[in-house]
């Protein structure tokens, strides 16, 4: 019964073996057929050998790149790769799948909390947005919008150069009204309607409402600017808000011809893009700020990047979430050197911890929900600067960054996560001054040597101020409002950049410098090394660790930057030294030590003698007659041949430092004579070794079936 139940077992685990794991299928991440394509010179585009059998859809007027039809046939793999080797092309890349950030969805009705958390009100005292003609025109690039929503629709923002519903291109830009925003990707050609109608959570609309609802209306709730100009451009479809990159352009590019200040980005896409990279530069050129969802898989964006938050660029601010109770939820995205700032994104969708906003549910019956995510996070902060320039319309893009960053409330949670260390306030970034701002620092991490940064911001002014580390002054080369070179000297610390010592910094690393030497890196084992690291830093060192081949890092007591080992056996050992210092930085250096058998080139020769090591342990004396008998068969038998030699060889690697533990316990060589008997035994008497053991395996069969039918009848007898 018992072997039975044993075979059926394995055969279900065979079975189970060779079942094909059920998976989803790998979701697309580019669209077939199409590449994006930004030519060095685009006046000699069409000349370009890799435009001979493709043909351009479409040339953008602000972006400089084309979007291109593959001929059938041709993988757009073979097309990138063959558009690359053009010398007039930039780069070629896929028109990568975009999609919404999605956040988590658990349905419930919660208040406005994250209004008060960021001071909404005090700031609404001083100024709650204005619809005046030539007010700042905020951008939604998303899954479209309610317009006719009542709590936006006193906000959307309306065409001017359009005749509503004429079916008419009044204003010649190639979309037929266009009154309140435009709907690419649906159709090839885009559409006048951007309403938000084929999502599974009214993302867009949702969106909106953060920036701009209605406020002191008596319906609903209330945006951070009570009256914002709120442009729908959609560019996201179906219940995933999943769109192509290509239209993610021509909504930058549609935003940008019609006077958008400000473009919101609630997306991810995954891959690095040239085009999205140029897009956020034509909203540079452009004078306008794009506010970016850091994304909503719990990713460190210094060590993983999701675009386009991770996009450094000027007018660029990437946004992490955070809770009621100003921490960072765990889906939140974070970043010390690549996101701004958290805002609230709330801790789960549905909850009373999630951000409530306007949604167009079940046909217009579902007019509120709570959601949270990054996508939540980044529109307070548009809505922030769209107050901001609503109330200060003389600020440059740059102006308007700088006074949220210099704004935020300084929260131990976003500390080390983000590069201000703070939180959204609306009340202190509407108040907030034009002093010096540091947006970026390249290289943000050097080592003790110091060396040259290029700080980029805002407010510097074009006179020559004090730039500093730490409080560590450095040396100036080039200097104007927006950009300096600068060199940090040598031993200085980790800190923040700042400028005259004012406004919103910029972490800068300064990491251990470490020299590991050892007085020898090779030799016969057993070979004993000094090794001695020699570190220099700024910083004091907290912990002091050796791995000396063993791939596991230590502390060893007593032991700091200096150490005496001795590598028993022969082999490559990879050494490695770690430190870690007061200010969190982990610093690993590493060599490597060769120790070689003393048999390195093995003697085929009888007289050889002396290497039988664990028999030599055993009976005391390498002259004993079963080691010289052991080291004869070694000679005569195992060197002789190819997989004896390679035996011989493998012995010698560990034999050595179990010879010695038994050489100094005399337990252990009683017990290695008797393992060692049987073997000189076979070598002196094989033909009766070899009886010997064949009458005791019957022997022990024998016994074995009388206690195997033993069991059987007692197994039996129980289950009568």
């Amino acid at each position: 019964m018992l072997m039975k139940l044993c075979l059926a077992a394995i055969q279900l685990l065979l079975i189970a073996m060779y079942v094909p794991a059920v998976s989803a299928a790998p979701l697309q991440s580019y669209k077939e057929g199409e590449l994006i394509v930004r030519f060095k010179n685009p006046q000699k585009a069409a000349k370009s050998v890799s435009l001979q059998k493709s043909s351009i859809i479409r040339k953008f007027q602000r972006l400089p790149v084309h979007h291109i039809k593959l001929p059938a046939g041709v993988s757009v793999q073979e097309a990138v790769a063959s558009f690359k080797s053009d010398p007039n092309v930039l780069y070629a890349e896929p028109n990568y799948r975009v999609r919404k950030s999605v956040v988590p969805n658990d349905p419930n009705y919660g208040s406005q909390w994250h209004l008060p958390l960021i001071s909404a009100p005090a700031a609404w005292d001083l100024f709650a947005g204005t619809r005046a003609v030539g007010s700042i025109i905020v951008a939604v690039l998303d899954t479209g919008m309610a317009y006719s929503h009542p709590d936006l629709a006193p906000n959307v923002w309306v065409n001017s150069g359009e005749i509503c519903g004429d079916g008419i291109d009044n204003d010649n830009n190639g979309i037929i009204d266009d009154c309140y925003g435009a709907n690419f990707g649906s159709t090839t050609q885009a559409s006048g309607d951007p309403w938000d109608d084929d999502t599974a959570d009214s993302h867009g609309t949702h969106v909106s409402g953060i920036i701009g609802a209605a406020g002191n209306n008596s319906v609903g709730g209330a945006g951070i600017n009570w009256a914002a100009r709120i442009m729908a451009v959609k560019f996201l479809h179906g219940p995933e808000g999943m769109g192509d990159l290509i239209d993610a352009l021509r909504g930058v590019e549609y935003a940008l011809s019609r006077g958008a200040k400000i473009i919101n980005m609630s997306f991810e896409v995954d891959e690095d893009s040239g085009s999205l990279r140029d897009a956020i530069t034509a909203a540079e050129n452009a004078g306008v700020l794009v506010i970016s969802a850091a994304g909503n898989v719990g990713l460190n964006l210094d060590q993983t990047a999701i675009f386009p938050a991770s996009v450094r660029s000027p007018v660029n601010i990437a946004v992490a979430a955070s809770t009621s109770s100003d921490t960072m939820p765990s889906y939140s995205d974070y970043g010390r050197h690549t996101v701004e700032l958290a805002a609230p994104g709330g801790f789960a969708t549905g909850s009373a911890d999630a951000v409530l906003s306007t949604v167009w549910l079940d046909n217009g019956a579902t007019l509120y929900r709570t959601t949270a995510g990054t996508s939540m996070a980044a529109p307070q902060v548009a809505g922030a600067a769209a107050l901001i320039w609503n109330l200060h319309p003389g600020l440059s893009a740059v102006q308007v960054k700088a006074r949220i960053l210099n704004g935020v409330d300084q929260v131990a949670a976003f500390a080390g996560k983000t590069i201000t260390g703070g939180r959204l306030n609306l009340e202190k970034a509407l108040n907030a001054l034009d002093i010096p701002t540091v947006f970026d620092v390249s290289p943000y991490q050097l080592n003790w040597n110091g060396g040259s940064i290029t700080v980029k911001g805002a407010n510097f002014g074009v006179s020559p101020g004090s730039i500093a580390l730490a409080g560590t002054t450095m040396t100036v080369s080039v200097w104007n409002d927006t950009q300096i070179t600068a060199v940090i000297p040598q031993n200085a610390q980790s800190g923040t950049v700042r400028v005259n010592g004012q406004g919103s910094g910029f972490p800068v690393t300064i990491v251990p410098l470490i020299t590991l030497s050892a007085s020898s890196v090779s030799g016969v084992a057993p070979l004993t090394v000094d090794l001695t690291a020699e570190i220099r830093s700024a910083a004091s060192i907290t912990k002091y660790e050796w791995d000396l081949g063993e791939g596991i890092f230590k502390a060893i007591p007593g032991t700091t930057s200096q150490i005496t080992h001795t590598f028993v056996t022969a082999g490559t050992y990879y050494v490695r030294f770690r430190i870690t210092d007061n200010t969190g930085n982990i610093v690993v250096e590493s060599l490597t030590i060769t120790a070689t058998a003393e048999t390195a080139t093995l003697p085929s020769a009888p007289e050889s003698n002396g290497y039988c090591f664990i028999a030599t342990a055993a009976y005391g004396s390498y002259l004993h007659p079963h080691v010289r008998l052991l080291r004869d068969f070694r000679d005569t038998r195992l060197l002789t041949n190819a997989p004896g030699r390679a035996f011989v060889s493998l012995y010698y690697r560990w034999s050595p430092p179990v010879a010695a533990v038994i050489s100094e316990h005399d337990t252990l060589r009683i017990l290695s004579r008797w393992a060692l008997t049987p073997i000189v035994l076979l070598i002196e008497f094989p033909l009766m070794t070899l009886m010997f053991i064949l009458l005791s395996a019957v022997a022990g069969l024998a016994c074995a079936n009388r206690n195997k039918s033993y069991h059987v009848r007692l197994t039996h007898s129980l289950f009568k």
